[in-house]
């Protein structure tokens, strides 16, 4: 809460000024950035320790306090280190450079992974886990920084800039209120059914919940960085192309937003039910609807995230602050009153009620306003479209699934993977493969192959 989403709210005024190499203007931006993690970085600090207070109360057993005390600084102190050179990441990213963060990323967890497993496995230590973590992190920041420093090195010195002007101030604050109430409201829907669930349910109803979401986030994850590695390549788009082209990257990045979740959902819906009598065996599971209701919301979270990215590429904050706030508030009455009325499903469906009566219409039509100056007619006809191809493919793959049958619940999620897989790439391939956003997409990756082939080639030469 306390980030705001700062960044994302800086990011798309890098845009102009890196595609019209001014670097006065990058270094205005990166020195209000640098000082605001500073403060941000203080501040996690000045609230974390009396929560820390509040945290250590509430847990009951035989706990001992101090160690509780130790473990919340070293996730306290994990946080803290999310933001060393931060704004150098936010420079790289605005860059189109997501993919080195990427692979520094990856070596960095590649690495943690083994030391993680090694430290559990030998040593059993929660502390010596978290210290590798916090190692971890700090390693990946000082990749970050040493690229920034070697590759940026015509930015001008930030500490001999002047003030930034006040209209450029009330600008940028404007933009981090608006944030502000985006961040808040962001993170209340996703603790909101938790909390509904806690209230009405059992603990061992609420553990099978927690494993249920754990996927469904897992799935969420993995998409959102795959939109974020294309935001700056889209912010960059809206400054330099003209509204036409624009619009045909908009439905292309929709399309590709289809195509993932109509193959997370339908894999999800077939897969879960025995991958979680392989995880949690001789305990409740799930019934037919609720798994459903876990889909339908893996699906509607999921159809956000394109034109969120796009949304957020523009730097379209201000415009609809309240919409995070009414939309908490229409989860928390609808989940309550369902979640009392037909269990935890209700609070599921009060989730994906809340998700598609706001968001989907106030984040499409403030888009389209905006930036295309006309109502999103064709992107909601597409949507309709795209949804029932999905569920198509979700019961199609279930109902085929379930004529092969084996006794490991194991080899049957992986056939009920497999299977699903293939009757999703197949159907919306046969369905899809003349439509325009299809060819486009097959262009881009047709492209990038050749790309990555030529470099591979060209390396194996040198080598």
């Amino acid at each position: 809460i306390v980030e705001i989403g700062l960044g994302m709210s800086m990011i798309y005024k890098l845009y102009d000024p890196i595609s019209k190499n001014d670097f006065v203007r990058v270094s205005f931006i990166l020195r209000f950035l640098k000082k605001s993690y500073f403060v941000i970085m203080c501040l996690i600090v000045t609230l974390g320790i009396p929560c820390s207070i509040f945290a250590v109360k509430t847990i009951g057993g035989s706990f001992s306090k101090s160690w509780l005390f130790f473990i919340f600084y070293l996730h306290l102190l994990d946080l803290i280190c999310s933001y060393l050179y931060f704004y150098k990441s936010i420079m790289i990213i605005a860059d189109q450079r997501f993919r080195v963060i990427g692979m520094i990323r990856s070596v960095c967890i590649f690495f943690l992974f083994f030391i993680q497993f090694f430290v559990l496995r030998f040593y059993k230590s929660l502390e010596l886990f978290l210290v590798a973590k916090i190692i971890s992190k700090i390693s990946e920041s000082l990749g970050v920084s040493y690229y920034f420093n070697k590759k940026y090195k015509g930015l001008v010195d930030m500490k001999n800039l002047p003030p930034m002007d006040k209209e450029k101030k009330k600008d940028v604050i404007d933009n981090i209120k608006a944030l502000f109430f985006h961040r808040v409201g962001g993170m209340s829907l996703r603790q909101i059914s938790g909390f509904i669930v806690i209230l009405f349910s059992t603990l061992t109803v609420r553990s099978l919940y927690n494993r249920y979401m754990l996927v469904v986030i897992s799935l969420l994850g993995i998409s959102m960085e795959c939109f974020q590695g294309i935001m700056a390549s889209f912010g960059n788009l809206l400054h330099s192309e003209s509204k036409e082209k624009v619009e045909k990257n908009l439905n292309t990045i929709v399309f590709l937003n289809f195509l993932i979740y109509s193959l997370f959902c339908t894999v999800f819906f077939s897969f879960s039910e025995s991958f979680m009598k392989f995880w949690i065996p001789d305990q409740l599971h799930f019934d037919f609807f609720t798994t459903l209701a876990f889909t339908i919301y893996l699906y509607s979270y999921g159809m956000r995230q394109g034109i969120e990215m796009v949304k957020s590429a523009a730097g379209i904050y201000v415009q609809g602050k309240y919409f995070p706030l009414l939309e908490c508030a229409l989860n928390f009455v609808l989940s309550y009153f369902l979640a009392s009325k037909i269990g935890i499903i209700g609070a599921i469906i009060g989730n994906i009620v809340s998700c598609m009566s706001v968001p989907f219409f106030s984040c499409s039509y403030l888009l389209y306003k905006i930036v295309f100056n006309k109502r999103p007619f064709e992107y909601y006809k597409k949507y309709i479209i795209y949804t029932i191809v999905t569920f198509f493919e979700v019961f199609l793959g279930y109902y085929v699934s379930k004529l092969y049958t084996f006794e490991s619940f194991f080899v049957q999620s992986v056939v009920n993977a497999f299977i699903c897989l293939i009757i999703s790439i197949s159907i919306n391939i046969i369905v899809f493969c003349k439509m325009e956003e299809f060819i486009h997409l097959k262009n881009i990756f047709k492209e990038v192959f050749y790309k990555l082939k030529s470099k591979l080639s060209f390396d194996i030469f040198l080598f």
